[in-house]
């Protein structure tokens, strides 16, 4: 099994009860809740892919709906769908549909307002590319140049474009001048929105055979809190009654956050404004919560296995039972269950080379302290993946304030061995026996261990304890900076 399969996370908990919320009838309108980075679109690709001989699926993302005004939006969605229709069935329309790319002149008419020269416009995708069309002056370049799907898809798969382009190219005017003469005997009836909408509706029903039609849209989170709700009051106006979603599709899933855009919703119209009242039109049912959590967190100990090291010395430390790995494990584990961290986050060390595991960072000889590297490892990667030491610690407190009143069972020797190594660089001295940090805690002895400069402190109590007195100790070692030492030597001669 390659990395990619093994760290596909399982889908099979939510998998039941969505494929069973999906099949409820007359459930045409869903929104698809989440917290961002928790695997949604992820789960829907999963999901779709296990039941394509059941679901014929649209998979669009309309973040850069956001860019258009309203009234632009539908012939953006309509131009995504028949992108999506066109890769599933190149051959979808007959000649009596669409006829060549002087069809597609028409249909261009149709989803745009300005009425720019369409022979200038094929001109300036060979000489600029598509993508540089935005920074035309010309307002049709600018709006097809940004198009939430590349036009490219679409041009390519035309062999009369093909051909022009060939001729283009090769500086045959002639044939370039004949080839828009036929453009413009063809396109002599602007074909109308309204029949675009018709023909997509159709289309899209003889593709789907005895499957039913599904059209996701993902990413809501992504959009600009000031254009959401216009974006979605747009989509949900194209839905076109109670009982029928727009093109026909059996059913339109919205995916997002419904906190979130709960959180939006009063933030813009006041906290005793009824969300529900105004948010339940974009579902036919209730909102489906999608909810992994189990199988993620199962999963994490696997992923921090296979984090990207290039320091051979710190390879072991990242096994099984290894010191870095134990750390993060114990933290991750609790961050996510708060909803502190997401699994794109947890992805990044594997997926991406961090520098806090580079080549020579870790230093073996007669004066380094190897346990405290690795734990100071651990603290350099969690750092990272939660964007800062603040941002860190912040968290890290939160946890701090639910762990004692949960401990993970069996940890007891985590806590004592992981507080005893940080402790080490915390209290130096023997004299520093009655620190003041030491006075909250049942303490009923520190011993020196091999070193005057060692101390090992022994609690009395239960695992709440142990767990209480590891975070505020965690807590301590980063607000005082501890993990930046590299060895014993360093802070004690």
């Amino acid at each position: 099994m390659d990395m990619a399969q093994e760290n596909l996370i399982p889908i099979d908990v939510p998998k039941g009860d969505f494929e069973y919320f999906l099949k409820i009838e007359a459930n045409k309108r869903i929104f698809f809740s989440g917290k961002f980075g928790v695997g949604k679109t992820f789960f829907l690709q999963r999901f779709f892919e296990e039941h394509k001989d059941e679901y014929d699926v649209y998979h669009l993302f309309p973040v850069r709906y956001q860019i258009t005004s309203n009234e632009n939006i539908i012939d953006f969605l309509k131009y995504d769908v028949l992108i999506e229709l066109l890769k599933k069935n190149p051959t979808a329309f007959q000649k009596s549909e669409v006829n060549g790319i002087g069809g597609w002149a028409s249909l261009f008419s149709a989803f745009f307002k300005e009425k720019a020269s369409f022979n200038g416009f094929l001109q300036s995708v060979i000489s600029s590319g598509e993508n540089t069309l935005a920074l035309s002056p010309d307002p049709f370049f600018q709006i097809v140049g940004r198009l939430g799907r590349p036009l490219k898809d679409l041009l390519d798969i035309d062999k009369e474009f093909q051909v022009f382009k060939k001729k283009y190219l090769a500086g045959d005017k002639q044939g370039v001048d004949e080839f828009f003469k036929e453009i413009e005997k063809e396109n002599t009836n602007t074909v109308s929105t309204d029949y675009l909408s018709h023909l997509l509706r159709q289309k899209i029903s003889e593709l789907k055979g005895d499957k039913k039609s599904v059209l996701v849209l993902d990413d809501f989170e992504r959009i600009d809190p000031e254009h959401i709700f216009r974006i979605l009051n747009v989509l949900s106006a194209h839905m076109e009654g109670d009982e029928e979603n727009g093109f026909g599709f059996d059913h339109v899933i919205i995916v997002g956050d419904i906190r979130n855009v709960k959180s939006i919703f009063h933030h813009k119209y006041g906290e005793s404004t009824e969300f529900f009242g105004y948010f339940d039109k974009f579902f036919t049912v209730r909102p489906f919560y999608f909810d992994n959590k189990q199988a993620i967190a199962e999963r994490i100990p696997n992923l921090l296995k296979q984090v990207k090291c290039d320091d051979e010395g710190l390879k072991e430390s990242l096994s099984e039972s290894g010191v870095t790995k134990n750390l993060m494990e114990e933290v991750l584990k609790r961050a996510f269950a708060i909803e502190e961290i997401n699994l794109r986050q947890l992805y990044k060390p594997v997926t991406h080379s961090f520098p806090e595991v580079r080549k020579g960072v870790y230093t073996k000889d007669v004066f380094s302290d190897q346990r405290n590297q690795c734990i100071d490892t651990g603290i350099k990667l969690l750092i990272a993946l939660f964007g800062d030491k603040d941002d860190f610690l912040r968290v890290l407190k939160k946890i701090r304030d639910g762990a004692s009143s949960s401990p993970h069972e069996g940890m007891a020797w985590f806590y004592a061995e992981y507080s005893n190594s940080m402790l080490r660089r915390l209290l130096r001295l023997k004299s520093e026996a009655k620190h003041s940090w030491l006075k909250k805690y049942p303490v009923i002895g520190v011993q020196d261990q091999q070193s005057s400069s060692r101390v090992n402190v022994y609690l009395e109590g239960n695992a709440q304890a142990h767990a209480r007195f590891f975070y505020d100790t965690f807590v301590e070692y980063i607000e005082r900076e501890k993990y930046q030492k590299v060895s014993i030597y360093e802070y004690e001669h």
